[in-house]
């Protein structure tokens, strides 16, 4: 198992491991298991925690070794005669003893001590031969999905589990993590056993999670609401119901207004929070519902003073805003089949309505040209040492190195700006199938159609851009190289990625780029539900849709710019 432990260590893809010659096939074999010490990048991470660091260090010490007990030794010491001594060391002394041990009087007391090494050498006391399993694939997890603590109060990805997990209980959240854990070890390295026990404990997670939440107190505990965040990152891992209507967002919104503010207060609530809105816009996009996508109003209201609030706020305002549009453009599509532009139901909105709607979503755009705007100033302010954000459109030419966590918030900014850009673009498609005296000022509003397009592909290319930075494949120099904590990243982008897979105006090489990206974080890495949306039970109907009615448009467009490129080109050679 030292092996393990160097190559982790080493500049070499953490998939490069070759954890079946690391472990023991048949049962029998646990024996042969040594002990793996803790490695420098999890001591690390457990010193940088926070106040707990002593008892973090050792439960991450326990949590990456394996007792060195062999059943092998237990059987070896149990049996008849093992005390005998070598006879090329006889002495008078060792004669004498053995004298004594084979005469009649010393045979019942030898008897009665090898009575009472079985029961000191109890079964019970010899681990399970499923822990070396479970070590290992904690520490998998740890080293590939849990990103370190840097100290700066910039949110990571789970950079408070090492201080939260108490190898010494098998309490909620343990349950919860080993889950996790050993999902993301089956589908790096294989073996149905760690699949099996996956599956066991997330329904033993399930049950607790229903046992917890019935106190107050209990409920609002960090290890909850880490808890559920961890079995939101199992369906991304395994791939196993993303989407399902049953999942956590009731509960964690709920648990969320119960906290209230005063839990962004800390490090530890600020990553949280920030994780557990990103999983509630996420099922927000999916199902349609933006009902839970501002808990308390938190991220509204604290926005106005910090701008990484204020991205989540408009990220969730973006949402809302792409619910209502969507709901909109049914009622146009109704009112074509009924030949009446607008039904006559209070429920359904009017031309006043429809121009109050555009104008929102207009003054959203503008917000997030203000925020690409300010967000510079208060990253160097706030974050040192960290790479600040650029406006739309200029990653590729300006940014020669980004920070992990930075570019993932880049990366997020921009799919809600896509988001909103696209549906726009969908909205405006399809009304302008329905004309009428009472939508003249489409005609106006179409004029802005250009502008949208080519925001939707600057869009697209700094998101691409920026997913080299997100995974660690550029260090500081420009230079090539490998970062542990891939996965952290890969979970928090992998939906955003999902979108640029199915856009409409995404060209052929960002298609290609963005299909490359979904396959790397789906066999390398090992999250499943890194796929496009038109794949099986992954599909987003109301997405699909909307980029079917945008593609002829889009290629069209497509054909013109390089029906231009070829024009200017054509000059450039007559000069």
């Amino acid at each position: 198992m030292e092996v393990l432990g160097t190559s982790i260590l080493a500049p070499t893809p953490v998939d490069a491991i070759d954890l079946p010659s690391l472990l023991p096939s048949p049962v029998s074999s646990f024996p042969q298991i040594q002990q793996i010490s803790p490695t420098p990048f999890l001591r690390n991470l457990a010193s940088s925690a926070g106040p707990s660091t002593d008892r973090s260090l050792d439960s991450l010490r326990i949590l990456t070794s394996v007792s060195p007990v062999s059943r092998w030794s237990f059987q070896a010491a149990s049996k008849p005669g093992f005390e005998k001594t070598s006879p090329t060391t006889s002495s008078p002394q060792t004669s004498e003893a053995s004298a004594r041990s084979t005469s009649p009087e010393s045979r019942k007391p030898a008897k009665n001590v090898a009575a009472v090494t079985d029961i000191q050498l109890s079964p019970t006391i010899i681990r399970q031969p499923t822990q070396p399993y479970d070590n290992i694939s904690l520490t998998y997890f740890v080293r590939r999905f849990v990103s370190p603590d840097e100290g700066d109060g910039f949110p990571g990805h789970f950079s408070f589990l090492p201080d939260l997990y108490d190898h010494y209980k098998h309490g909620l959240l343990e349950t919860a993590t080993l889950s996790v854990a050993q999902m993301a070890a089956y589908n790096q390295f294989g073996g149905e056993e760690l699949r099996t026990h996956s599956f066991r404990n997330y329904g033993r997670a399930i049950r607790s999670l229903q046992e917890s939440i019935q106190t107050d107190s209990q409920a609002v505990d960090d290890k909850v609401i880490a808890t559920i965040l961890l079995l939101c990152t199992f369906k991304d891992i395994s791939g196993e119901g993303l989407g399902d209507p049953k999942e956590h967002a009731p509960g964690l919104f709920y648990l969320l207004e119960k906290r209230g503010p005063a839990q962004i207060g800390t490090r530890r609530g600020a990553e949280l929070f920030l994780l557990a809105l990103l999983r509630l816009q996420i099922y927000s996009f999916l199902h349609e519902d933006d009902t839970y996508t501002d808990p308390g109003a938190i991220a509204t209201v604290m926005g106005l003073f910090d701008p990484l609030l204020r991205a989540l706020s408009m990220m969730s305002r973006t949402l809302s805003l792409r619910h209502r549009l969507s709901k909109h453009m049914e009622y146009v599509a109704q009112s074509k089949e009924e030949d009446n532009p607008w039904p006559h139901d209070e429920n359904k909105t009017g031309p006043e309505d429809e121009q109050l709607l555009l104008q929102e979503c207009f003054e959203m755009l503008d917000q997030f040209h203000v925020w690409d705007q300010e967000a510079p100033s208060y990253w160097h302010n706030t974050f040192e040492g960290r790479a600040a954000p650029t406006v739309l459109g200029e990653m590729g030419s300006r940014m020669t190195y980004c920070d992990s966590e930075t570019a993932c918030i880049i990366i997020l900014i921009r799919s809600a700006l896509l988001i909103l850009l696209l549906t726009m673009l969908a909205y405006h498609s399809q009304l302008r199938l329905v004309q009428t005296e009472d939508n003249s000022h489409i005609d106006l509003w179409a004029e802005c159609i250009p502008i949208l397009e080519s925001d939707v592909r600057r869009a697209i290319d700094d998101m691409l851009t920026s997913v080299p930075f997100a995974l660690g494949d550029v260090d500081p120099t420009g230079r090539p190289t490998t970062m542990l904590y891939d996965g952290a990243a890969a979970i928090v982008i992998v939906h955003s990625i999902r979108l640029v897979s199915h856009c409409a105006y995404a060209t052929t090489d960002q298609l290609q780029k963005a299909s490359e990206i979904l396959t790397r974080m789906n066999s390398t890495i090992g999250i499943r539900s890194a796929v496009g949306f038109d794949v099986g039970g992954y599909s987003d109907p109301r997405w699909a849709q909307e980029q079917e009615i945008l593609r002829p448009l889009a290629s069209s467009l497509m054909l013109q710019c390089q029906t231009l490129d070829q024009a200017e080109a054509g000059l450039v050679c007559l000069d």
